[in-house]
């Protein structure tokens, strides 16, 4: 099974600003217009690249950004495409009543993670606004995604980029699952030894698996196998900012070809490559049971 487990929902105009989507473009060759996920297009995207199930996330950074991809609206696909589409919810510290919309999100609409975007919201992930929330998430079982690194956003603040910041939330949540997204690019070594310290944290690979040159993903592979958290990490996009199909192929790459690997360090064995493209995620899953089943609704 292959498993995306960083994919956005949502769609321009309908759910992102144009100046959002024009500042986290500006360094690609996509055009605003293509920061957009309708159902659709991510379902035929999910067949081209042989992708199973994908992690789909709503973006709750309505407070500084003006707008929002809602807990509902992806609740809404995931009940269409149960065997396709795992919900996770997302919500903002720094408004009353997170923690309680973050449990209404599960037990209510079935969604079965949480994803935070805590540079976004210009506040630190160990800010303390945060406990409550990672509190009831522990309580419910689910996965927390934390974005960490460089976004392109200019309302976001670079002092909460760092992976780092998360160390205290592991210290003081060891039981609480907790993946960082994007491996902390550019501070993947670090992020690295961060999993090695703290044996509830994963990290996803979304946008450095996708853009990083071969070499530079096989290195970081390698200094996960050298740290013994290779099985720690998970295979993801960022859809629609990349292209599954193009990742699945590069994966694929470094699981067949020694040519970008250092020289005392193999490509990915069959038993890593199925654990980073799906194995890890579907275990993850299997540890954090639905709450809810909710009916699908109608497509609107």
């Amino acid at each position: 099974m292959i498993i995306d487990t960083h994919v956005h929902a949502g769609e321009y105009y309908r759910h992102y600003s144009a100046r959002f989507a024009q500042q986290m473009t500006a360094t690609t060759d996509l055009a605003p217009e293509d920061l957009s996920a309708p159902e659709a297009k991510l379902l035929a995207e999910m067949d081209a690249a042989g992708v199973d199930r994908v992690f789909l996330l709503a973006f709750d950074v309505r407070r500084v950004e003006g707008f929002s991809v809602p807990n509902e609206f992806v609740a809404d696909l995931c009940a269409r495409h149960p065997d396709r589409l795992t919900g996770f919810a997302s919500v903002d510290a720094g408004t009353p009543g997170a923690a309680e919309r973050l449990s209404e999100a599960v037990t209510d609409l079935g969604l079965r993670g949480l994803k935070t975007a805590p540079c976004y919201l210009r506040m630190s992930p160990a800010d303390r606004r945060w406990y409550d929330v990672y509190e009831t998430a522990s309580d419910l079982g689910i996965p927390v995604l934390i974005h960490t690194g460089y976004t392109p956003s200019r309302q976001a603040d670079p002092r909460f980029f760092s992976p780092l910041l998360v160390e205290q939330v592991a210290r003081d949540f060891p039981d609480l699952t907790v993946i960082l997204a994007h491996l902390g690019t550019p501070w993947t070594g670090p992020c690295v030894e961060l999993l090695a310290r703290h044996a509830n944290l994963y990290a996803d690979l979304s946008i450095f698996g996708s853009y990083q040159s071969l070499p530079t993903v096989a290195k970081a592979l390698a200094h996960a196998r050298g740290s013994g958290v290779l099985d720690r990490l998970l295979w993801g996009t960022d859809f629609p900012f990349a292209s599954m199909t193009g990742s699945v192929t590069r994966m694929a790459e470094l699981a067949r070809d020694p040519g970008p690997w250092p020289d005392d360090s193999p490509p990915l064995s069959p038993r890593e490559y199925e654990a980073l493209m799906g194995g890890t995620a579907a275990r993850l899953l299997a540890s954090a049971a639905p709450h809810a089943a909710p009916a699908p609704r109608p497509n609107r």
